[in-house]
């Protein structure tokens, strides 16, 4: 009888190891979101540097990425093609519905070592939908979700007053790390018809991309409009015109990604790396 226990509790303990993910991801590979003053924080959690598993031999731990290959990655591929580009995973997040890879990339910025983490999180497909890092600006590289309801009235594309500081305290964050490549994207709801979310997703991103290039970030800035795909949040069973308006929230969005040159430039700022991480575990 205690046998069977302990093995009960073995497969019990086992089971759970085996499926896991660290944060709550989403069917569509995003992570859940809170609103706070106008952006989209994620809610992730993230592994402690020291428990990396990557061919771990000594007192460094995680990879010295090829760059290059790093900004390869893009929405949709799938895990081999990650797995091809920066490896496996460098954490033990179970065997089997792991929808969440964490990496802890090296690099050296005028000379100091340091170290950040790289998240990325794929759909019920296992495609890639979503990308993060840790602490946010590491080695050039940053994102931002902004509330699409923060920035604007409505239904609208003229930014609002409060709308215009959430823009511009991106901007500074952006010139901060010296970005050199930016993306703008737009996104609404599923209310409506494709091709009016479309035109109003583009003409937001255009709008939050000649703000960026007012506030004088000197980047090549891209903006492009994907109007309801994809939704973080489906909301299926939700009634009632108000209610699923509300419910349907964090859709409304407009999402700013950057990257720098292959060799680091400044540290940047840590808003989207989630509100759960170490600090550089290494700063020599």
């Amino acid at each position: 009888m205690k046998l069977s226990r302990i093995l009960l509790s073995t497969v019990a303990i086992a089971t759970v190891a085996a499926c896991g993910n660290l944060s709550k991801v989403t069917d569509a590979g995003t992570p859940e979101y809170k609103d706070v003053n106008g952006e989209q924080v994620p809610q992730l959690v993230w592994p402690k540097i020291d428990t990396s598993g990557f061919n771990h031999d000594g007192s460094q731990f995680g990879s010295w990425p090829n760059w290059s290959d790093v900004r390869l990655i893009e929405r949709g591929q799938n895990k081999d093609q990650i797995r091809q580009l920066i490896g496996d995973p460098h954490f033990a997040e179970g065997l089997y519905g792991v929808e969440e890879w964490d990496y802890v990339f090296n690099y050296r910025e005028n000379g100091i070592h340091k170290v950040c983490q790289y998240k990325v999180l794929f759909d019920k497909n296992h495609n890639a939908q979503s990308f993060f890092w840790f602490p946010n600006g590491c080695n050039g590289n940053s994102a931002f979700s902004l509330s699409g309801d923060f920035l604007f009235d409505f239904d609208k594309d003229t930014l609002t007053a409060r709308g215009k500081e959430v823009v511009d305290n991106v901007a500074n964050q952006l010139k901060s790390t010296a970005a050199k490549d930016v993306k703008v994207a737009g996104y609404t709801d599923r209310l409506g018809s494709d091709s009016y979310n479309l035109n109003l997703s583009q003409r937001r991103a255009e709008v939050v991309k000649a703000r960026l290039l007012e506030d004088g970030v000197v980047a090549q800035i891209s903006a492009v409009g994907y109007g309801k795909n994809p939704q973080i949040k489906a909301c299926d069973d939700v009634t009632g015109k108000q209610a699923l308006r509300e419910c349907l929230k964090p859709n409304r969005r407009v999402e700013v990604t950057a990257s720098g040159s292959v060799l680091k430039l400044q540290e940047g700022s840590q808003s989207n790396g989630g509100t759960q991480g170490p600090a550089p575990l290494y700063q020599k």
